[in-house]
């Protein structure tokens, strides 16, 4: 059964249908967020690392990262987007730290996160979250809000409805488009790669999103089309949605 959330992480997600505007304190010259979620029983067990066996299994969809695109002073300088997905935060001014989350939050991103050896949870903070000045609190609290605000649309039911079977990424973006009633279906990029079993498994989702319209999320005007330049979708073939 899914842990129960303390009273102050309620409050901290409160209204979790739309995610709070966040605004960099520093480097704000980028275009777009990408929204990366992770399908856990596919991402913990293929194309990568493989996820820590105290990976809770309570949920199927996870949360990856929240990525600035690139700020466009890099692009000005002639760095190519991805150097820029490669190196992150490591082009801009920053201090390396280790992010100070209360308790409450850092408990939530264990159960939603795939927990890695490498620990995703600092990894996504050093390299796509502190040259921006964003609070670290606020930041996850908002990709948090995301995730939930997937989980509980008529999208994310679909998608924990299809567990154990096998889909194409075309019927996999009808509803999308569908449930969100968007038109841009190119906001959304399905990954894929082979488990332990040589299956093609859906492993990541990521949405492309305007970056001042985080706080109307999952509205239509928050989505965006992907630029053709970052376009990452790995799932040409069927893929199967594991189950854990």
């Amino acid at each position: 059964m899914r842990k129960l959330l303390t009273v102050s992480l309620l409050a901290l997600l409160a209204g979790v249908a739309q995610a709070d505007e966040l605004k960099p304190a520093r480097h704000g010259d980028f275009a777009h967020y990408t929204f990366a979620l992770a399908w856990l029983p596919g991402f913990c067990t293929a194309g990568g690392e493989g996820c820590l066996p105290s990976q809770p299994k309570e949920e199927l969809i996870g949360l990856h990262g929240l990525w600035a695109s690139e700020p466009k002073s890099l692009e000005d300088k002639g760095v190519k987007v991805q150097q820029w997905w490669a190196a992150g935060c490591s082009m801009l001014p920053h201090v390396t730290a280790v992010p100070l989350l209360s308790e409450e939050l850092r408990q939530r991103l264990r159960e939603t996160m795939p927990q890695l050896a490498s620990d995703l949870q600092t990894h996504e903070y050093v390299k796509h979250v502190q040259c921006f000045g964003y609070d670290a609190n606020e930041f996850f609290s908002t990709a948090l809000q995301l995730r939930e605000a997937v989980v509980d649309s008529e999208f994310g039911r679909y998608l924990s409805a299809q567990a154990g079977q096998t889909r194409t990424g075309e019927e996999v973006k009808d509803a999308f488009t569908k449930g969100y009633a968007t038109g841009e279906r190119g906001a959304l990029q399905l990954r894929c790669a082979k488990d332990d079993k040589g299956r093609n498994v859906l492993t990541e989702l990521w949405f492309t999103l305007k970056k001042d319209k985080l706080d109307s999320f999952p509205e239509v005007d928050s989505f965006m089309d992907t630029p053709a330049a970052e376009r990452e979708d790995t799932c040409s073939q069927p893929f199967l949605l594991p189950k854990w």
